[in-house]
C-alpha cells in the first residue's frame, strides 16, 4: 500500500499551479463528474485517498500548513464533504481545482501566495 501512497504525494507535488505553469503535464485526473459518482455509489475510497495524497502533497509542496491552519484539525470526513459541495456546485471541473480552492479557503489564501512568491 505504501507504493500507492507514494505514487499519489508525487502526483500530487506535480499537478500544483507553478509545475502547470512550468508546461509539466500529469496524468490521472480526476473529474467532479467522477468524484460524484464514485461518492453516490459508496465506491469512492481510492478517490478519496487520492484527494487526501492531493491535499498533503499541496501542503508539503508549498511549505503551506493545511490540516491545522485554522487552528483545530479538520478531519477528512470534512473535506470530502466540501469536495461533494464543490463539485455538485461545478460539475465540468476538475477534482484538482476543487483541492487548490479549498486549500485557499482553508489556508486564507496562504498557500496562493506561497505558490506565486517570486524567488528571492
Amino acid at each position: 500500500m505504501k507504493p500507492v501512497y507514494t505514487a499519489i504525494f508525487a502526483l500530487a507535488c506535480l499537478s500544483s499551479p507553478a509545475a502547470s505553469r512550468s508546461g509539466i503535464s500529469v496524468e490521472g485526473t480526476l473529474n467532479c463528474a467522477q468524484w460524484a459518482e464514485a461518492r453516490k455509489v459508496r465506491a469512492s475510497n481510492v478517490y478519496e485517498t487520492y484527494v487526501l495524497g492531493l491535499l498533503n502533497g499541496l501542503s508539503v509542496g508549498s511549505g503551506t500548513e493545511f490540516w491545522f491552519a485554522r487552528g483545530a484539525e479538520l478531519k477528512r470526513e470534512q473535506v470530502f464533504y466540501w469536495m461533494d459541495v464543490y463539485c455538485q456546485a461545478h460539475p465540468l471541473s476538475e477534482v484538482f481545482t476543487g483541492a487548490v480552492t479549498l486549500m485557499n479557503e482553508n489556508t486564507g489564501n496562504e498557500y496562493s501566495r506561497r505558490v506565486n512568491a517570486q524567488p528571492e
